[in-house]
């Protein structure tokens, strides 16, 4: 796969809180290419990586499919045949602490679908838009989505929303979460009168931070990884 190489770097978003470094890695923020893609952020303490691609395709600033203005990553969730549809979604994440650490995700994916009217005896109909909820599905899916988790996904969920890596993170060792892989389409409708699309508006954030300040910094309990 052809390398790309940028020779500016995007301003991330870097949170202070308490005088420990927790890193927040937004799916837009493109930094510079280590691998052979990659959105990458790196500081003193913690390296954090995220491979996005759509059938091995990755996702670059340059993308149809990423939008700076909203920061987020647009997937089809209708079309199998697009080249953003969801089945051919991979989000992997990687982390290489330079201390022991303790991370977390949470992935946001807001599914919007559109209806859009045909013209009825010259009759204009503006299209309707809504958000669609889902309800809980089995282990194998993320939190109220149709987007489907990685294998050997392993993760401790709180009533917020965020995952959290179960084991503490060892200085300079590399972790790999498969976060994405793939989804399930959701079921639209076409007739004569109206027509239907999904779309759905992806993001997420991953912080690290040390691992014996995860409790007050995350204001969890200190037996939370335990329980």
């Amino acid at each position: 796969m052809k390398q790309l190489h940028f020779s500016k770097r995007i301003t991330i978003l870097i949170i202070m809180v308490l005088g420990i470094l927790s890193t927040s890695l937004y799916a837009y923020a493109y930094f510079e290419n280590k691998r052979e893609f990659g959105f990458t952020i790196q500081t003193g303490e913690f390296e954090v990586i995220a491979y996005v691609s759509f059938d091995q395709v990755p996702v670059d600033l340059n993308s149809p499919y990423m939008d700076l203005e909203t920061k987020t990553i647009l997937v089809n969730a209708f079309d199998s045949e697009s080249e953003n549809y969801i089945g051919k979604l991979k989000v992997d994440i990687e982390i290489t602490p330079n201390i022991n650490a303790r991370a977390r995700i949470k992935v946001f994916d807001e599914w919007e679908l559109t209806r859009t009217y045909s013209e009825q005896s010259g009759t204009s109909i503006e299209p309707i838009v809504q958000t669609i909820y889902h309800t809980a599905k089995s282990s194998d899916y993320l939190p109220f989505s149709l987007l489907k988790t990685g294998d050997n996904y392993n993760m401790i969920y709180d009533e917020n929303g965020y995952a959290y890596i179960p084991n503490q993170l060892i200085k300079k060792e590399v972790t790999m979460i498969h976060l994405i892989d793939g989804g399930d389409a959701y079921p639209i409708r076409e007739n004569e009168i109206y027509m239907e699309t999904c779309y759905v508006n992806l993001r997420f954030v991953v912080e690290v931070v040390q691992a014996n300040r995860f409790a007050e910094i995350w204001e969890l309990d200190s037996n939370f990884f335990d329980e």
